[in-house]
């Protein structure tokens, strides 16, 4: 019963901690989807040689893509003819950073990390970028890189990545976006639509943060992720890698293992190796 009663505390402490910063993040990404302003930018990447990879870079930043959803996005790039590189940056750049992130990390985790993070998100997107610009000089990535087919719609255009997908036989996800007369009534769904994925991983993870409080002892995090030195931080973004961890719920639970000792250094990794990829 002691057990319960420190885990709803801390839950409810945590909850009221981060609420508004949520609120914040979801109304920012609402308009962004609302306006299109990701969408407008995406236009110009691969347009630009090597200042694709800067914009695409930013893209990036506002795009609130997981590292699978990410996916339907390039595909279509790819397959119309955009340079690898900016496709690069965009890929390691969107899972790791967005407005609602950036603010839950700023309520949950602290301004200095917030901006931690949104360093590392731009670093991860020039790095993989500029590798991949350097690779296709060396001529690394000569011929067809993209193995999946084009589909064509009816009026000659490139199909969806959904479509693409189905004849490739590849299925993605999808979503129906209700087109609107008001703007102010689309932007209430997509508020509806961000409000309840992030609520809902927000709680979860809140949940999962509340339970490390209660449950794991400070002694199992201080020996793998603790100690002051290099290994923690390998450790850290080993143990990162293969979760299929969004960027969303891993503030929280990170919040929870910083609790319990987490060394500096070690954070960075375990926020930028977790949600950027999974097996």
């Amino acid at each position: 019963m002691e057990l319960l009663s420190e885990f709803l505390r801390i839950f409810l402490k945590e909850i009221g901690r981060m609420w508004w910063f949520t609120l914040l993040g979801i109304t920012l990404a609402a308009l962004i989807k609302t306006y299109q302003l990701d969408r407008i930018v995406r236009q110009y990447v691969g347009k630009y040689g090597i200042l694709s990879i800067f914009i695409a870079t930013a893209v990036g930043c506002l795009s609130p893509l997981c590292s699978c959803g990410i996916l339907p996005v390039v595909i279509p790039m790819a397959l119309s003819g955009v340079p690898l590189p900016p496709l690069f940056a965009l890929l390691a750049t969107s899972p790791t950073m967005d407005p609602t992130s950036f603010f839950l990390t700023m309520g949950a985790l602290g301004p200095e990390l917030a901006w931690w993070k949104f360093g590392g998100a731009v670093f991860l997107g020039l790095f993989f970028g500029f590798t991949a610009y350097f690779f296709s000089k060396a001529g690394f990535f000569s011929g067809n890189n993209v193995r999946l087919k084009p589909v064509l719609n009816e009026k000659g255009e490139l199909a969806s990545a959904y479509e693409i997908g189905l004849a490739n036989g590849i299925l993605l996800r999808t979503m129906v976006v209700v087109p609107r007369a008001s703007k102010f009534r689309f932007f209430l769904d997509r508020f509806r639509d961000v409000g309840v994925f992030v609520a809902f991983w927000v709680v979860a993870a809140v949940a999962i943060e509340a339970a490390i409080h209660v449950l794991v002892p400070i002694s199992a995090v201080t020996w793998l992720v603790g100690q002051k030195g290099v290994f923690s931080v390998v450790a850290s973004a080993l143990v990162g890698i293969p979760l299929p961890l969004h960027q969303i719920p891993a503030i929280p639970v990170l919040a929870g293992l910083k609790a319990k000792g987490m060394a500096d250094g070690a954070d960075i990794a375990f926020l930028m190796a977790g949600p950027v990829t999974s097996i």
